[in-house]
């Protein structure tokens, strides 16, 4: 131990004298930095001087072109002009015919024009050319314009001429003919075929002096006046008469229409433009010739350019000096380079020795007999920063004492732990497996129950479908009483139940759906106006029950033909409508779309609501006021809209507080099937009263009774279909709009509604969901009816499985007469207005008995006694079977609860209108239930109502309270106990 340290005291002493011998230690980097900075100096002057040879070049390049080439090219470009205008001369000097002569010259103007616009010595005589030739354009076109007319006074004379030819020659064949006439006949003859001669040769090129002499000889005949010779001696014969005549015609024609002198003015223009032509084309040779022999040793500039032995020489030493810069930097660069190299060797070679020996604790200084060690010291390789702190570390690593006990101990350690870590592995997998089992059995489990649920909602549903078609059944087979109201109306009241029911099943399945692994976008064409319109026009009772109003406005840019899932669409858009009114009355809703983005095959739509009200709105509806803050929970009906709109990729949800209301709003993204905007919409307002059905409608109130009978009216375009849609509701139809196939389809299956109307090519006669699994006979089968709105196909080929269905024609537009036959299957009359009025007077008489007998109040402070709160086996009977009973029955009892607080609230504030909506929500569901106790109390309430009003002070009104309370707590503890 003793001998370890005192050889790293050594070793210490060694490098402490190297570093005395080679000076301060310094960083590795430090020792390079000359050679660096010569290198980069070495760079930066070859990239100087590689900038200032290319600039030499460029500019002798640019001397060269412009002293040079370009005066070459522009003689080039003069021949090219020169040769072919002498072209052009040559073919219009050869050319005879005068359409030719246009094109030719245009061709002949626009070399000149080239020419002129060249810069040359011969320049002004290329303008003048240009000058002329823009003359003898207009020239050409007046000769080309009279040439036709000329050649067709040319062609008229040689047709005169072959026909007194003709003649003659007829004549003079003639035997016996006396030979004065014949002499004439063959001087005329002769001198006629000379003149047929020189017309057949007559054309643009004829000689201006040729036809000068033509012309005297056509003179000299017509001087020698044949015709009047030839009178003389025609005698009888009728041919010299002919040809005296065709002779006279001759004449005529040469010289009344001037046909000598018209070619005569032609064939001048001709030879005056021919003759500029010539005069031209000898210009045009000469400066040719001249251009020819410069181009064959005489042009200065090429002569200069064959013979610039100078700028050669003197680009040939650029190069020359260029490539011995070069040469000698890139030798500096390698040397550099190699400098650097043996320094960095060097000094790594040492600094590693060094390392070795600290680590071995050697002494430096026994290898200083070492060859490469001692060159190393010679070029002043000194220890480096980095090697002398490495060393450091070392020799402190060394001389701290170790034990061998410590050693073996800290290797039990190390053994020990890597045990518990194997351990410990081993465990966290094993948890892990039993994590993902648990998870899994969980997730198994949430399917299974998920499905169960499916499956559970899906039986409530068919039940529930069957329960409609029962009413529908029932109430088409039951007498009614006409002196009851809507509200009085039992089996249209637990109709509106079961349609609630329906609805709210839906929702749950659907949104379960949304939930689950398995749920996909069904897309379909579909047109986005009409698909709003069904949803509102679906809604219109609702909004005149509650005294509420919508105004739909759509944007023009917005192409209604998109592709979507139309019932995700439809039930997004009713929950909007929905969290919008949140239940209030006398609301308006301004509802409206706006394009705010487009592409190719998609655009981005924003619906906006803005509700008002009559009333001061202090802050948002709650349902509304969730959607602003992420840190509260959503209720059911707005979870519900948030995951329909999530699922369908809208976002930007917002609501805020507005003036006399609030704004909600939200963006959808929209694909589009064509770009083209078909139609523009007006402004729709809901509810909408057609004033030229008033009358109609009002009579059609008051002789039908309100049927729980349902018409699927299945359109491309609601709008038109508002009259007939008032028309049936007034008869007491219950209407639902579809406008689209593939919700006509669905509604149509599921076997609720009785009754179809359809513009669309849909086969009606299928199944029913409501028949599955069901005995049914022509007893108990329901009537349907399938009524064509438009001639898409034929219904009258129905099976005798559905002999019993009715099938018509209608129209939007069809009489109320027509309405009625087609409907009076499902149609219920009211009795004659008299019966009515003495049934009503009698009825006004026991209330009046009833509410001012002392008896009466006496029995009502009386504690009530009934065997039991409600008739459980007629409210099966009323729900259609035992599942759906018992589904409903908890929401029955906890609406009552609901309404019964809702009439204590009332009472206590005085609002006898409020307080007779909740009374007449619990007499609904008293009848579905069958509670006859809280019946007669609902109808006490209604009849004490109706003469006085609230009073709390008065102590019936406070039994009669009392009692309600008992009565409703009575029907949810029996509901419970069955339950």
């Amino acid at each position: 131990m003793t001998s370890i340290k005192t050889d790293k005291k050594t070793n210490k002493l060694a490098l402490s004298k190297v570093n005395q011998k080679g000076g301060i230690s310094k960083p590795f980097h430090q020792y390079f930095t000359l050679y660096f900075q010569a290198l980069f100096l070495l760079v930066l002057i070859a990239l100087a001087s590689a900038l200032w040879f290319s600039l030499q070049q460029y500019k002798y390049s640019q001397t060269l072109i412009n002293e040079q080439l370009v005066p070459l090219q522009t003689q080039f470009h003069q021949q090219t002009y020169l040769i072919n205008s002498n072209k052009v001369i040559d073919e219009i000097l050869q050319s005879v015919n005068a359409h030719t002569l246009i094109t030719l010259q245009q061709s002949l103007s626009l070399q000149s024009k080239k020419l002129s616009l060249l810069t040359s010595t011969n320049k002004s005589i290329y303008q003048q050319w240009f000058s002329e030739n823009n003359i003898a354009t207009n020239l050409v076109t007046s000769i080309e314009s009279s040439q036709t007319k000329n050649e067709l006074l040319k062609n008229k004379a040689l047709i005169q001429l072959d026909t007194l030819l003709d003649a003659i020659l007829i004549e003079l064949n003639k035997p016996g003919i006396d030979s004065l006439p014949e002499k004439l006949l063959l001087q005329l003859q002769s001198r006629l075929m000379g003149i047929v001669t020189m017309f057949k040769r007559l054309s643009l090129q004829t000689p201006i002096g040729a036809f000068a002499q033509q012309s005297n000889q056509l003179d000299e005949m017509f001087v020698a006046d044949y015709s009047k010779l030839l009178a003389e001696q025609q005698g009888d014969s009728q041919n010299m008469a002919d040809i005296v005549r065709d002779f006279i015609r001759l004449e005529d024609l040469i010289l009344k229409s001037g046909v000598l002198v018209k070619w005569h003015d032609q064939l001048s223009l001709m030879g005056d433009y021919q003759q500029q032509l010539v005069v031209q084309q000898q210009q045009l040779q000469s400066i040719l010739d001249g251009l020819s022999n410069e181009s064959q040793g005489n042009n200065p500039t090429v002569k200069n350019y064959l013979t610039g032995d100078n700028k050669t020489a003197v680009l040939n030493r650029l190069s020359l000096w260029q490539f011995i810069v070069s040469a000698f930097i890139l030798a500096c660069v390698v040397a550099l380079l190699w400098f650097i190299r043996a320094k960095i060797k060097a000094t790594s070679q040492y600094n590693t020795r060094c390392i070795i020996r600290a680590l071995e604790a050697e002494k430096p200084s026994d290898s200083t007999g070492d060859p490469l060690f001692f060159t190393a010291l010679k070029n002043s390789s000194v220890l480096s920063v980095e090697s002398e702190q490495l060393i450091n570390k070392i020799e402190q690593i060394n001389s701290s004492d170790f034990s061998e006990i410590d050693y073996s101990a800290l290797i039990d350690k190390n053994k020990k732990l890597t045990d518990e870590v194997l351990k410990e592995n081993s465990k966290y997998a094993q948890l892990k497996l039993e994590l993902d089992l648990v998870e899994f059995n969980a997730l198994a489990k949430k399917k299974s129950q998920l499905q169960l649920e499916q499956q559970r909602g899906k039986a409530l549903q068919l039940a529930t479908l069957r329960q409609l078609v029962l009413l529908g059944r029932i109430a088409l087979t039951t007498t009614m009483n006409s002196i009851d109201k809507a509200e009085n109306n039992y089996l249209f009241l637990a109709h509106l139940q079961a349609r609630d029911s329906i609805r709210k099943l839906n929702r749950a399945s659907c949104y379960r759906y949304l939930k689950s692994s398995d749920a996909v976008l069904t897309l379909s064409d579909v047109n986005l106006v009409a698909q709003i319109q069904s949803v509102l026009f679906n809604l219109s009772n609702k909004l005149s029950q509650f005294e509420n109003s919508i105004s739909l406005t759509i944007d023009e840019r917005i192409i209604t033909k998109v592709n979507l899932d139309a019932e995700l669409f439809t039930e997004m858009l009713k929950a909007y409508i929905r969290l919008l009114f949140a239940q209030h009355k006398q609301m308006k809703l301004e509802l409206s779309l706006q394009l705010t983005d487009k592409n190719e095959g998609q655009q981005l739509v924003c619906f906006t609501g803005h509700v008002t009200t009559t009333e001061e709105v202090v802050q948002l509806p709650k349902s509304l006021k969730n959607f602003n803050d992420d840190s509260m929970e959503l209720d059911e009906l707005s979870e519900y809209f948030n995951t329909l709109l999530r699922y369908q990729h809208g976002n930007d949800i917002s609501a805020k507080l507005m003036d006399q209301g609030y704004l909600f709003n939200f963006t959808l993204p929209l694909a589009v099937i064509n770009n083209q905007q078909e139609n523009s919409y007006q402004v729709l307002s809901i509810p909408r009263n057609l004033s030229n059905i008033a009358p109609a409608c009002e009579k059609l109130t008051a002789k039908y009774f309100i049927m729980p009978i349902e018409v699927l009216l299945a359109v491309k375009e609601p709008m038109k279909y508002q009259r007939l849609q008032q028309l049936l509701q007034n008869m007491g139809l219950q209407i639902t709009f579809v406008s689209c196939e593939i919700m006509l389809k669905k509604y149509w299956q599921s076997g609720r509604f009785v009754i179809l109307m359809t513009e669309f090519d849909y086969q009606p006669f299928t199944t029913f969901m409501v028949d599955e699994g069901k005995q049914t006979s022509e007893k108990t089968t329901l009537v349907r009816g399938v009524f064509n709105l438009e001639n898409l196909n034929d219904l009258t080929n129905k099976t005798t499985k559905y002999s019993h269905w009715l099938v018509g024609q209608l129209a939007a537009d069809s009489a109320v007469s027509e309405l009625i036959t087609a409907m009076t299957p499902w149609l219920k009359e009211r009795e004659s207005s008299e019966a009515c009025s003495k049934k009503t007077v009698q009825v006004n008489a026991l209330n009046e008995f009833s509410v001012n007998s002392e008896q009466y109040e006496s029995a009502l402070l009386a504690p009530s006694e009934v065997s039991s709160s409600f008739d459980f086996q007629r409210y099966l009977k009323n729900q259609g079977s035992a599942e759906l009973a018992i589904y409903m029955l908890e929401e029955y009892t906890s609406e009552n609860t609901s309404l019964l607080s809702c009439l204590e609230q009332a009472i206590a504030i005085d609002d006898t209108t409020d307080a007779e909506m909740a009374i007449k929500a619990l007499l609904v569901n008293g009848k579905i239930l069958a509670a006859e106790n809280l019946i007669d109390l609902c109808d006490i309430w209604i009849r004490r109502l109706n003469i006085q009003g609230l009073d709390n002070n008065d102590k019936v009104q406070v039994s009669l309270l009392n009692n309600t309370i008992l009565a409703v707590e009575a029907i949810a503890e029996h509901a419970t106990a069955i339950a």
